[in-house]
């Protein structure tokens, strides 16, 4: 599968309840044998919202305080799903966790 099949797919979660769109494939470079590395998938973003992060989750992460607040707030149920909790056997992407355990974006 082609990232860019993904990308943009609605995400449902282990209830049936729609919890926004594919945003963001998260990957790692793994080094092979060869000495050349391939991507392996890690994750996804999940997100309700089309709004980018900017880089805006981390808490280290430095701007004008309103700007900042926005986005969190806009990111509020923007979520991080494992690679292992996804069941890419239909055309909507379904999660094998509920909504309450996913990993929050942001610190709220």
């Amino acid at each position: 599968m082609r990232a860019s099949e993904l990308l943009g797919r609605p995400v449902r979660d282990a209830a049936g309840r729609s919890v926004g769109a594919v945003r963001e494939i998260r990957a790692e470079a793994v080094p092979r044998g060869d000495g050349l590395p391939d991507l392996v998938v890690r994750g996804l973003i999940v997100s309700r919202t089309r709004v980018r992060l900017f880089g805006y989750q981390r808490h280290d992460q430095r701007g004008p305080a309103p700007l900042v607040a926005l986005i969190r707030w806009l990111h509020r149920h923007t979520r991080y799903v494992e690679w292992a909790d996804v069941d890419l056997s239909g055309p909507v992407v379904r999660l094998r966790r509920p909504f309450a355990e996913l990993t929050p974006i942001t610190g709220g």
